[in-house]
């Protein structure tokens, strides 16, 4: 086994165990070493997603598009840091191109759930206690959920725990009607499947 390789393990090893702050310094090393290191790029990416640095993760994750244009993944992950970074349209464009590659229902359903937790620790979180977002407190914080939420509906329309978290929203930024409609949108969905 090369040592590159064994290197990047170890960066994955130390990632998946939570340890990010080592593995950002071993996935520096690996690509310090091979700069088109494409998959360094991205599980650096994701490390620094979970240290709630979306700014330099995106940065990480547009490398990775320009390095493999052709995996839907990376622009995934670009347009997840997109969202947290409250820019929906930039999300919106990256995840069309991510569905031009990988139409599989499943895909577009896990790309939908990864969303859709986004949202909910945006709805749930704030202060000193945030790990995700970019730190918008008040009816800003509920308006950035509200965009986040908005992409996981239209990539899965059927979910209606997205529709319940929508009415939730739409409750704390005052505005009956809506919060009305994705209520019931949620019973219509809940029942939907039901019958299933």
């Amino acid at each position: 086994m090369s040592k590159l390789f064994a290197a990047f393990n170890e960066g994955v090893s130390l990632s998946m165990s939570g340890n990010h702050e080592a593995a950002l310094k071993v996935f520096d090393r690996v690509l310090a070493q091979d700069p088109k290191h494409v998959l360094a790029l991205s599980s650096k990416g994701f490390s620094l997603m979970s240290l709630g640095r979306p700014r330099d993760a995106l940065r990480c994750f547009e490398l990775a598009v320009e390095l493999d244009s052709g995996t839907a993944d990376f622009y995934r992950h670009a347009a997840i840091c997109q969202l947290e970074l409250d820019e929906p349209e930039a999300a919106r464009t990256l995840l069309e191109r991510a569905l031009q590659l990988n139409s599989e229902q499943a895909w577009r359903e896990a790309a939908a759930m990864e969303v859709t937790a986004l949202g909910k620790a945006l709805l749930s979180e704030s202060g000193k206690h945030r790990t995700r977002g970019i730190g918008l407190t008040g009816k800003a914080r509920y308006r950035h959920a509200r965009h986040v939420l908005e992409v996981a509906l239209e990539l899965h329309p059927g979910l209606a725990e997205v529709a319940r978290a929508l009415a939730d929203t739409w409750a704390h930024l005052g505005d009956t009607e809506r919060r009305d409609h994705y209520t019931q949108l949620a019973s219509r969905l809940q029942r939907s499947a039901a019958a299933v």
